[in-house]
């Protein structure tokens, strides 16, 4: 079994919200980068799955040289090897055909892994698209996988719960969060060796952009208004709160 498990660098996606900024509609690069929250949920649950079932996990990157010492991350929680194709678009479609490339260039990729969305961006489509342009099938929001008899079994998460799906074949599952694919914490040990692990470079192919381009990136206002109401009467203060709260419909 090979699996593929892919992964973004992202500008530091913990930086409060007041202190945020953008330098020509993205991230300003003054933030520390690191690999996407869900894409490091994928990571582990293709760890899980190679020490489950004696898998090979391919770590696979679209972005820049740069991007290396913090995918290395990958490596040290337990991935096999790591290839980054080397572009800087931000068109869906131009993205998931250099990801396509890469995993055809491998040959034997059985399944497919992804964050549910990036941590930047939040989109949440390039996956989709990888997996139409593969022609295999696509489920999103997986928290867990079983492989058995030549299928998958798998959990996917909705509004209302959660049902349990089985399907054969080559398959891209987006990994959503749970409590069974928290990313664990790379050993000392594991660390230094992933530094020493060699990384495949692939030169990045230019595809046709889709139609509906991005037309703006921005911070939205955020507004706030505070308003002392007086204790002298505590009675007449719970009514005031009260008349508030349902005017701004919060009750």
């Amino acid at each position: 079994m090979h699996i593929a498990a892919l992964a973004k660098v992202v500008p530091d996606y913990e930086v409060p919200a007041g202190d945020f900024e953008l330098a020509g509609n993205r991230a300003h690069s003054r933030y520390t980068r690191m690999i996407g929250l869900y894409d490091e949920n994928a990571v582990e649950t293709g760890i899980q799955l190679k020490e489950k079932y004696g898998a090979v996990l391919s770590i696979i990157s679209y972005g820049s040289s740069a991007d290396v010492p913090i995918l290395r991350k990958a490596i040290a929680m337990g991935a096999d090897d790591l290839s980054i194709v080397q572009g800087d678009s931000d068109d869906p479609f131009v993205i998931a055909a250099n990801l396509k490339m890469a995993i055809e260039q491998m040959n034997d990729i059985d399944l497919v892994l992804a964050g549910q969305q990036s941590a930047d961006l939040d989109r949440g489509v390039v996956h989709a698209i990888l997996a139409e342009m593969l022609g295999c099938t696509f489920l999103a929001q997986i928290s867990e996988i079983e492989s058995g008899n030549g299928a998958w079994t798998v959990r996917q998460n909705h509004e209302n719960g959660s049902r349990m799906l089985r399907l054969s074949g080559r398959a891209v599952f987006s990994i959503t969060s749970s409590p069974q694919n928290v990313p664990r914490i790379p050993a000392v040990r594991a660390i230094m060796a992933a530094k020493k692990k060699p990384v495949g470079k692939l030169q990045g192919i230019e595809t046709p952009p889709m139609q509906a381009g991005e037309v703006k990136v921005e911070i939205p206002k955020m507004e706030s208004v505070c308003e002392f109401l007086s204790l002298d009467d505590l009675g007449q203060t719970a009514k005031t709160l009260l008349g508030k709260l349902r005017e701004e419909r919060y009750l």
